[in-house]
């Protein structure tokens, strides 16, 4: 399976879990963020997680983001494990609709329905392989600025005419911030993709072109 699928699969497995379950349904809010708007502070203590209904958000960890946030994608989930306190912080880099649930429901649910043991298991673990992979790769500066834009265009772009079009959330600090490469060096790699007809940098986005890989 590739990245995405196996993200999407995952975390729709767990959204079904506590929102499409009728024999067991699940009281929950839905709130409405504004672009910018800092959801969970590090350090903090909540008594919800949250599942995403639309838009896009980071996670980071003392200032570096640990990865970008989209439909089903769920946060907060550190804080069951870490009485209450969470250990990164999530801002919305859009709007965004997002499914709010009470860390006790929850609880009570997986002691009910184990099979959300299971689930929330699956999940971390994909997470976790996710940094690791990320913190161990010995790649290129340009394979790996490449390689994040593919992903960032896979999960939260449009494709059309044989081109993927995403809105410019994913700003080169924020890109240089996740690779922990300089600001300097992405947009040197951005004007060499450019030259090799692999991008269009625009002012509302980047227009990436799969066939030129």
């Amino acid at each position: 399976m590739l990245v995405k699928e196996v993200s999407t699969c995952i975390n729709q497995q767990f959204r079904d879990y506590l929102l499409n379950d009728p024999t067991y349904p699940m009281p929950y809010e839905i709130c409405y963020i504004d672009a910018k708007k800092q959801i969970i502070e590090e350090d903090h203590s909540t008594d919800s997680i949250y599942i995403i209904a639309s838009g896009v958000a980071i996670e980071q960890h003392e200032e570096r983001i640990l990865q970008f946030l989209g439909n089903n994608a769920s946060f907060g989930i550190d804080a069951m494990f870490n009485a209450g306190t969470t250990a990164t912080s999530v801002m919305a880099l859009t709007k965004m609709v997002l499914y709010k649930f009470s860390i006790h429901d929850i609880r009570s649910k997986i002691a009910a329905r184990p099979v959300g043991a299971t689930l929330l298991g699956n999940m971390l673990s994909h997470h976790v392989l996710t940094l690791t992979e990320q913190l161990t790769d010995t790649s290129s500066n340009y394979d790996k600025t490449l390689k994040i834009l593919r992903t960032l265009a896979s999960f939260y772009g449009e494709e059309k005419n044989s081109a993927i079009y995403v809105n410019k959330y994913f700003t080169k600090k924020m890109i240089a911030n996740y690779l922990q490469i300089s600001y300097s060096t992405v947009a040197s790699i951005f004007r060499g993709l450019i030259a090799e007809g692999i991008l269009h940098d625009e002012p509302h986005g980047i227009i990436l072109y799969p066939a030129a890989i």
